[in-house]
């Protein structure tokens, strides 16, 4: 093969995809966008909400001691005090996902949005304790059947509730404690049916603390146990412990950027060949090149997409957790593997995207075709719980060894808190890059054949007779 060729094929590649305003924008602006928007985008999803409801709620409390405190729990100071409390978690938790940002921004932003969203407002009617439920739920149909806006006047009934008479007295020591009922009106929010749940059963239970001669606060002191931050003992030192969430998260976006960096090389590979292929260019090219310098130049030339790909979210992945002050997460040595799967992945699938490229004659023909292809790309998905549960577990250590989901596997496992032995890394390096010279060469074979045939679209035993052919 001639390098001259070669290169000046993967050059013209990598110029006709990376170097135009479509990939730029998708690949720098469009991320930074998502970045910035963070805080404003959680502002929107609560911003977004269907009108507050508003009714009545029906007690029939049987035990005669719940209604009051479930009163006093759903009253529109009561509920707009525990409303107000979900947007101070919304600040901290925007100043968690975006930790670039202005938090008292963050804080302005939340605190706009909890003035513009209207909060649910109940009235709270006890009924006799032998009053006919049935009754009330007629009333209830009736109001129903009437086909009024739901929730819109507080005379409309949201809700009939039922404390069973031993709900919060036990009638003998014997016996245990009674229940409750909730009958709603239909289509009413989720906030509202979940308010008043939680406000029934943190109203039963405060009477039974009561009747207990026990107090909740004194409760909520013995069972609240503060601990300081946890440190790690590494060898220079203490440290923060990693959170849960990043002990699952930074494994997952490997995987995840390791995936989005072949397939998307790929993809445009097999875009390229086929449009070549039916705009007759190939012929023009091959009366230059050969078959062989054809498609190498074409895998190294979006191998360079996928490179610049990865190397732009590492950069702000890196810069991040710089920001954060938690670049202990991460080992230099898993960006170098990262790095390393990240070209065995992609020659695995680029070998095949080649070769579906330049057997058919257009991408509809190439759906049958890619279904293998999709299904390889879902494997990752489905072990990525077990893998990160168990990195050295026997299913993950088995799986490491499979390629072509072998290096996504791997990367996983080296993010991980458990990382795998050194000579499982340096064992599935080499069975991939065996499975490389093999995927390349079946490409290869499928290549020569398949890019001046026409006609009907081939199908798997095609393309094995191809390869003997070749």
């Amino acid at each position: 093969m001639n390098l001259s060729k070669i290169g000046r094929v993967a050059a013209r590649e990598f110029a006709s995809t990376a170097i135009t305003k479509g990939f730029i924008f998708g690949a720098l602006v469009v991320p930074a966008l998502v970045a910035a928007l963070i805080p404003v985008l959680m502002i929107i999803m609560m911003n977004v909400q269907p009108p507050a409801d508003t009714g009545t709620v029906y007690v029939l409390d049987r035990s005669g001691e719940v209604s009051p405190v479930l009163e006093e729990r759903l009253s529109p100071e009561r509920v707009q005090e525990r409303w107000r409390e979900r947007f101070d978690q919304a600040k901290e938790m925007s100043k968690v996902l975006n930790p670039m940002g202005s938090s008292e921004d963050a804080d302005k932003m939340v605190d706009r949005a909890a003035g513009m969203i209207s909060f649910p407002e109940f009235r709270v009617v006890p009924v006799a304790p032998d009053a006919d439920i049935e009754e009330i739920k007629e009333k209830m149909r009736a109001q129903v059947a009437a086909k009024g806006t739901p929730g819109a006047e507080i005379e409309q009934i949201v809700a009939l509730v039922e404390i069973d008479a031993d709900a919060a007295r036990k009638r003998s020591a014997e016996e245990g404690f009674g229940s409750y009922q909730v009958f709603f009106r239909p289509k009413l929010n989720e906030e509202t049916v979940s308010e008043i749940k939680s406000s029934i059963r943190w109203s039963i239970r405060e009477q039974r603390y009561e009747n207990a001669g026990l107090d909740r606060g004194t409760i909520a002191e013995l069972d609240n146990i503060e601990a300081r931050k946890s440190q790690e003992i590494t060898e220079e030192g203490e440290r923060d412990e990693a959170s849960e969430i990043a002990s699952f998260a930074i494994p997952f976006v490997s995987m995840l950027l390791l995936l989005i960096a072949s397939m998307t090389g790929g993809q445009y590979l097999l875009t390229t060949t086929i449009e070549e292929k039916s705009n007759r260019v190939v012929e023009v090219l091959l009366s230059a090149v050969s078959p062989i310098e054809l498609m190498t130049g074409k895998i190294v030339g979006q191998m360079g997409v996928g490179l610049t790909l990865l190397t732009i979210y590492n950069a702000l992945g890196i810069f991040a957790l710089f920001a954060l002050n938690r670049m202990d997460l991460i080992e230099t040595s898993t960006i170098v593997l990262f790095f390393v799967y990240f070209l065995l992945a992609y020659f695995m699938f680029a070998s095949l995207m080649a070769a579906i490229g330049a057997a058919v004659n257009d991408l509809r023909e190439a759906q049958s075709l890619m279904t293998p292809v999709m299904l390889l790309m879902i494997l990752p998905y489905i072990f990525f719980m077990p893998v990160i549960r168990a990195p050295n577990s026997m299913l993950s250590t088995v799986t490491s060894f499979i390629p072509p989901i072998s290096p996504f596997i791997m990367i996983m496992r080296v993010a991980s808190t458990d990382p795998p032995p050194v000579w499982q890394i340096g064992a599935t390096i080499l069975v991939n890059a065996i499975a490389v010279v093999v995927f390349l060469w079946l490409a290869a074979k499928v290549f020569r054949v398949g890019l001046l045939m026409f006609g009907k679209p081939p199908n798997l035993k095609t393309l094995f007779k191809w390869v003997r052919m070749a």
